[in-house]
Formats: C-alpha cells, structure tokens, sequence
C-alpha cells in the first residue's frame, strides 16, 4: 500500500515538472498574456548641453536651439528671429522695450 503511494507520489511529481517545462517553452514563442508585467526600456538620459545667453532678453537657451548671427564679426546666439533682428537692427537692451528676462516672439 505504501509502494502504491509512492508511485502516485512520485507520477505527480514528474507531471508537475514535465507540465513546467512546458510551459516554459510554450512562453518562449508566444505573446505575453494581458496584464503580464511588460519588460520596460530603460528611461533615456539626455546628454548635458552648454546653455548660451541671448543678450537682448536675456533668455538661457540650448545652444543646439539657437539662433546665430554674425554681429561686429562675432557669432552670437538668439533664443528668436525677433531677438536676432533687433541685434542686426543695433537696438540696444537700453532703448528696447523691457521684455522681463523672457522674449515672447519664440520663431
């Protein structure tokens, strides 16, 4: 009675791991199931970038994002086509108008 026991025992056993391995292969060519946790990409990091100054509104912006023009032989940036054209207009922060630290022409 005790060998019959240990028989079915041990035919479980072996039903359990063949049962595993099975679906262990079965996941490797299928779709995951809804609500089974999706590997994520990683978030991507963004390189650190030199911020340069537009001297008319005083706005940091990207130098990649910049506007350049050359002024009295050196090349300066803009954070707009509004700041670069009072630069090239020779419109002086002085006898702008105050446009508060932010131009709010953006083109």
């Amino acid at each position: 009675m005790i060998r019959g026991l240990l028989l079915i025992v041990q035919a479980l056993l072996w039903l359990l791991l063949l049962r595993f391995v099975l679906r262990t292969i079965a996941s490797a060519f299928t779709k995951p199931r809804m609500g089974a946790a999706v590997p994520r990409e990683p978030p991507r990091v963004r390189a650190a970038e030199d911020l340069v100054l537009d001297r008319i509104c005083h706005t940091y912006v990207p130098r990649s994002g910049a506007i350049t023009a050359r002024i009295s032989g050196r090349e300066e940036p803009f954070c707009s086509a509004a700041c670069r054209d009072q630069a090239l207009a020779g419109v002086s922060r002085a006898t702008s108008p105050r446009l508060g630290g932010a131009c709010t022409q953006k083109g």
